[in-house]
């Protein structure tokens, strides 16, 4: 086929061979090759712009997403490893006018819906009059009793819903299913509209696209109005299922856009017969949530019992109105498929209206008559679950063996009530960029609707999805390879719009104050630790391989460092043995190995994985700069962990890589974070994980050992303290002045004492003790710590006995191993009690714990 633009023959070579495939309609151009009116402006300018010059754009438009960990998590529960979003460079364009006719009947549609929703969770009128069979509501498992008449506490059901749509070869838009508890893609339609209008920024302005912003203006405002309490200016909370949901990203990712708090279960609780937001200052109630849970995970007490992300006694709020609940509790029931066959006459039973927009020919096998047709038919049929409880990926019964067809048709025949079947489509295509140049892949398209005051409206836009493979778009509209940003084209000019609110009055200076949620005090916390932690273990490795690779392998500052990574579980306790010229040997060809395994909990691929998982908690609260340097940390040792053989990573490269990007997190942390609460636990937790390590350090190195200058060398290498000492001393290295400036100097940061006066600041400083008469536990434990330290003589803790033990040194080690950990708890069960699971604390040395970990409550 070939392609005309505005009539001509088309010279450019980056459309010149674009060829549909028969008997598929295409977005872009018609079965004779022409230019649809809408698609002319785009082509002709990117034709202009040329392959190199678009794919130039596209890979960097690609580094930016995975840059800026754009993610989506499909199928990893801990979020670690998922797939960058797949954007690609060709948005799909549809004109105003065609847009305008689908979208007055997806706005019928939802009302359609929310009428649904209110009859089956209040009269049931439409079970009374034989409009639904009342076993496909009853026999539904995502049905409880709990759900009727919540509808009479809630000003609206559906506050928003989605569509999805495709187009058969006549043309005509069918739905193929609907969304409506806390439908996805929202915040994707966003960044992809981001991405796409940087990638071709003069393209965008130059065509008169429709701007999306008001349409989030307008959820905001939608939502303040459901607010029972407070409506200028009321407490939202995005209500997150966390880390673990595929679409945590967006979650983050609106939050921060909408300026909203973003919170997990943990976060909130029901005291005082309010929804309350837990806080390190005190409890702060809520007056909407916009949840992104399933429905029957909400709460615990009368919904799912093993709910443990949902909120107790939630249900018994709604009902008295003082929360709002958006989309509301129960709404969930009617995206089943098994509902899409009765949509035509509920439309007419309670709107008095014939349902505009299709559904896709579905047949609910729980009516004997569809059954035997979808039986009859069956290799024409996609079936489905007719209660969509899980993303259960649908069958198309034409791609099935003999076998499993009669395996299938068996399980339909044994349980009709759970199967639908449904019309296979020969879904549209539209240009697609590839690696081969611009081809033809088949698309889907979700369409969001918002429900407000004045009825419902639709987003100009929506979320396309493409793939070479039309059947992979049947399973859910995150299937497929690839996005597109989706542009409608005005056809009057289009003004500019901001979501950034004006105001007539003028604010008042203020500071943050104690209003950060407790879950989030604890990931700065322990961001803070990890990060210390990889930082200690990158310089111990770094100075043992720069060791191991000079003329003098079996040097004596070796074995401390072994010792210091056995104890704390980084290598196992063979390689520090009486042999030491095989010890050395053995370690030098494990040591990959022992780096790079994430089964060793505190190794430097599990540290450096914990700190990702604590940041991607924090995510909405810290900056992108600080995100892309964790994910780098991350992303350089897991390309490296997936090596076959692992002795071939070059591990001096790899450490002095991971040492600059912790350097950097550091420096983004000093110079990019406001001196708030956020702040303030990251650094307490880093100072607890610095003086912890330099603890490790000094029992490794001194406690058993002379003190060689060699060994001291090594220990102020790996302490960060060479310069200084060598400024301070020269060459002579001699135990107590090392013990000074790793112990009691004030104004060595690397040194105890330093730690310590920085942790009883940050003690002094949390939210309840600035005008206390007595300390706290934490606070009398720290301030006795900072005092033995101060008061410790060097030369006292220096001098050996008959066996060559500092007995001093060890007794005094021995007591801040005990403390600091309980500083650690005491500050967990104080400020922390909401947060989480208990984490590994530190390192420990064998006589106490053959482990190598202690555990401390978080």
């Amino acid at each position: 086929m070939t392609l005309f633009l505005n009539s001509p023959p088309s010279s450019s070579p980056l459309f010149g061979q674009y060829a549909p495939p028969r008997g598929i309609f295409d977005e872009a151009v018609t079965s004779t090759g022409q230019v649809r009116p809408s698609w002319q402006p785009l082509l002709q300018q990117l034709g202009e712009m040329g392959m190199e010059r678009l794919r130039s754009r596209w890979n960097q438009a690609q580094a930016q997403i995975e840059r800026n960990g754009i993610t989506y998590n499909p199928y990893e529960e801990d979020g670690l490893v998922s797939r960058p979003w797949a954007l690609d460079a060709i948005p799909m364009v549809l004109a105003e006018s065609e847009w305008q006719t689908v979208t007055a009947q997806l706005q019928q549609r939802a009302r359609v819906l929310d009428a649904l929703l209110r009859d089956l969770l209040g009269e049931q009128r439409l079970l009374k009059d034989q409009i639904i069979p009342p076993e496909l509501v009853f026999g539904h498992p995502g049905w409880y009793p709990a759900y009727q008449n919540l509808p009479l506490s809630q000003e609206r059901l559906l506050t928003y819903c989605v569509t999805d749509l495709a187009r058969d070869p006549s043309g005509q838009w069918w739905a193929t299913g609907d969304r409506t508890r806390s439908p996805f893609g929202l915040g994707y339609v966003l960044e992809n509209r981001i991405t796409t209008s940087r990638m071709l920024a003069g393209i965008f302005r130059q065509l008169p696209v429709c701007r999306l912003a008001p349409f989030y203006a307008s959820l905001k405002e939608e939502l303040r109005r459901l607010a029972p309490r407070f409506k200028e200016n009321p407490r939202i909370v995005l209500w997150t299922k966390g880390p673990q949901s595929r679409g945590y990203f967006e979650d983050s990712y609106l939050a921060r856009y909408l300026g909203y708090t973003l919170a997990e279960g943990d976060d909130l609780a029901v005291r005082n017969d309010r929804v309350q937001l837990l806080t390190l200052g005190g409890l702060l109630p809520v007056e909407v949530l916009l949840r992104r849970l399933d429905d029957d995970d909400c709460d615990s007490v009368e919904l799912n019992p093993a709910s443990q992300i949902g909120i107790s006694s939630l249900l018994n709020v709604v009902r008295e109105g003082k929360v709002a609940v958006a989309n509301a509790v129960g709404t969930r029931l009617v995206e089943s498929p098994a509902f899409l066959p009765f949509l035509p006459a509920v439309s007419r039973h309670l709107l008095g209206e014939d349902l505009a927009i299709a559904s896709v020919a579905t047949w609910w096998c729980g009516r004997d008559d569809w059954c035997r047709y979808v039986l009859e038919n069956f290799d024409r049929m996609l079936i489905r679950p007719a209660y969509r409880m899980a993303d259960v990926r649908p069958t198309v019964v034409r791609s099935l063996n003999a076998t499993a067809k009669d395996v299938l048709m068996s399980q339909i025949k044994a349980s009709p009530e759970r199967f639908v079947g449904q019309e296979m489509i020969d879904r549209s295509t539209t240009p697609v960029l590839t690696d081969d140049g611009v081809e033809s892949w088949y698309v889907g398209l979700r369409t969001f609707q918002l429900q407000t005051k004045d009825g419902f409206r639709s987003l100009p836009g929506g979320l396309a999805r493409v793939s070479p493979d039309s059947d992979s778009l049947n399973f859910t509209m995150t299937a497929g390879e690839r996005s597109q940003d989706v542009w409608i084209l005005s056809e009057q000019p289009v003004e500019p719009f901001s979501l950034l609110e004006g105001s007539s009055s003028l604010l008042a200076p203020r500071r943050s104050g104690s209003e950060l949620p407790s879950r989030v005090a604890d990931n700065f916390f322990w961001l803070g630790r990890y990060a210390e932690r990889a930082a200690q273990s990158a310089r111990v490795l770094r100075t043992l391989y720069a060791s191991l690779e000079s003329e003098d392998t079996d040097g004596p500052e070796n074995l401390p460092l072994l010792r210091y990574l056995a104890t704390s579980g980084q290598v196992d306790p063979d390689h520090v043995v009486p042999e030491f010229s095989r010890t050395i040997s053995d370690a030098a060809s494990s040591l990959p190995d022992c780096v790079l395994d994430v089964e060793r909990p505190l190794s430097l691929r599990s540290s450096v994985n914990n700190a990702l998982r604590t940041a991607l908690r924090v995510r909405d609260r810290i900056s992108l700069d600080m995100w892309q340097a964790v994910d780098r940390l991350q992303d350089g040792l897991q390309k490296a962990s997936e090596r076959i053989d692992r002795t071939s990573v070059d591990m001096a490269d790899l450490l002095e890589t991971t040492l600059a990007e912790l350097a950097a997190l550091n420096g983004l942390v000093g110079e990019g974070m406001t001196r708030t609460l956020g702040w303030s636990f990251f650094d307490l937790g880093r100072r607890l994980e610095r003086v912890t390590q330099t603890s490790a350090l000094l029992r490794s190195f001194l406690a058993p050992q002379r003190g060689d200058a060699e060994m001291l060398e090594s220990l102020l290498t790996v302490s960060d303290s060479l310069m200084t000492y060598r400024n301070r001393y020269l060459s002579t290295f001699q135990v107590p002045v090392v013990l000074d400036l790793l112990m009691t100097d004030t104004t060595n940061p690397r040194s105890m004492i330093y730690q310590l006066i920085r942790i009883n600041e940050h003690l002094d400083a949390m939210p309840g003790n600035l005008h206390q008469a007595q300390l706290n536990p934490e606070q009398r434990m720290a301030v006795h710590l900072a005092s033995t330290i101060k008061l410790c003589d060097v030369y006292a803790l220096a001098e050996q006995n008959d066996s060559g033990r500092r007995r001093q040194l060890v007794s005094l080690l021995d007591q801040l191993d005990a403390d600091l950990p309980r500083i650690s708890d005491a500050v967990s069960s104080r400020f922390l009690i909401h947060a989480g699971l208990p984490r590994h604390f530190g390192v420990q040395h064998p006589d106490r714990d053959s482990r190598g970990t202690m555990e401390a409550g978080s």
